[in-house]
């Protein structure tokens, strides 16, 4: 396969609307319908298992999770957390071709809205509580789902139930009304190709323009687009726009820890994903703080695009993160870091 990952796709393109979704839920329930033919479950079942080849025909990959025995009485814990069904979050016993459909639910809205459903399929998780108490109206505005067909929020509420057996089945699927309606795979196909060839060229031109920015690794692997973040709410403490590449924050990092932390800070970037910084604290009671860049702005023609720097405290002492948080825009980063602009999606 020489296209790459779904993932990817989905990256660069952000939301596919409901054709790319019917595009390649059709190809995933092909896949799923002679996996399971065979008695195989999957339980990994996401965007960054799936590979697709230069003209968008899918193939699942990393069988690590999968099972033939008992697939209808599993017990191990597995998968993805963003993917994963809640029965297998809670413990239960759980059929895997049920717990399939569940991720493909969720990879089935990502493509169509090019963002996530919820955090993670649990009662008290914001979003997936909606659903569970039936609160559609709410939960479709705050995820920009107010103007999906009818057709499309039934099947995705009920690929998302919380029991098992209430999920619908593969045939089930493929003869819902939303399955059902006329779509061209080769002109959808044609769409995807082209606007993903877009998307790409014109990060090429984005990466030789902002490379200029940086005085070393302009490091823009770090950086994910805003139709794939997370649904949750920015922080104004923690949370800037900036407009260089994130290896200018890199190199001040760097700076700040040579010139006003003797250095005993580790500073490492996490690729592909984000920069980690490790403080260490008296007992091992370390301050682990991880460094997250999201592109902004790109869909508003009045806001340039930007990108937005998000300091996350993963552990150790709250108080102390901030104060030094507070010298490190004093020392280094008063000149790069600028006011956030609102954020995607509010709770």
């Amino acid at each position: 396969m020489t296209g790459g990952l779904l993932f990817d796709v989905c990256q660069t393109i952000g939301g596919m609307g409901e054709n790319g979704g019917r595009y390649f839920l059709s190809q995933m329930l092909d896949v799923l319908s002679y996996m399971h033919g065979k008695g195989v479950v999957h339980r990994d079942l996401k965007l960054e298992n799936i590979l697709v080849d230069d003209n968008m025909n899918l193939k699942v990959a990393d069988f690590g999770f999968a099972t033939f025995r008992k697939v209808h009485t599993l017990k191990s814990y597995r998968g993805t957390m963003t993917y994963m069904a809640p029965e297998i979050k809670e413990g239960k016993t759980y059929d895997g071709m049920q717990i399939d459909m569940f991720s493909t639910g969720v990879i089935l809205f990502i493509i169509v809205q090019g963002i996530f459903p919820f955090k993670e399929a649990k009662k008290d998780e914001y979003f997936y509580n909606l659903i569970l108490n039936n609160d559609f109206e709410t939960y479709w505005k705050k995820t920009g789902g107010q103007n999906l067909s009818p057709e499309f929020k039934d099947l995705i509420i009920k690929m998302f139930q919380y029991e098992g057996k209430n999920r619908p089945t593969i045939d089930e699927i493929r003869a819902h009304p939303w399955m059902q309606a006329p779509f061209d795979m080769k002109h959808i196909r044609s769409d995807i190709l082209n606007e993903l060839s877009e998307k790409r060229s014109q990060q090429t031109t984005d990466t030789s323009r902002e490379d200029m920015n940086s005085r070393g690794d302009s490091m823009l692997d770090l950086v994910r687009e805003t139709s794939v973040l997370d649904i949750c709410k920015f922080n104004d403490m923690t949370d800037h726009d900036i407009d260089v590449v994130p290896g200018v924050i890199w190199d001040d990092l760097n700076t700040f820890n040579a010139e006003h932390q003797e250095g005993k800070m580790s500073i490492e970037k996490i690729e592909n994903k984000c920069i980690k910084m490790t403080l260490p604290g008296e007992e091992g009671n370390d301050l682990v703080v991880k460094v997250k860049f999201f592109q902004t702005g790109e869909n508003d023609p009045e806001q340039p695009s930007r990108t937005r720097v998000r300091f996350m405290r993963k552990r150790g002492d709250l108080d102390k993160w901030y104060s030094m948080f507070k010298d490190m825009k004093d020392a280094v980063l008063e000149d790069v870091l600028l006011a956030p602009q609102q954020a995607q999606l509010e709770v």
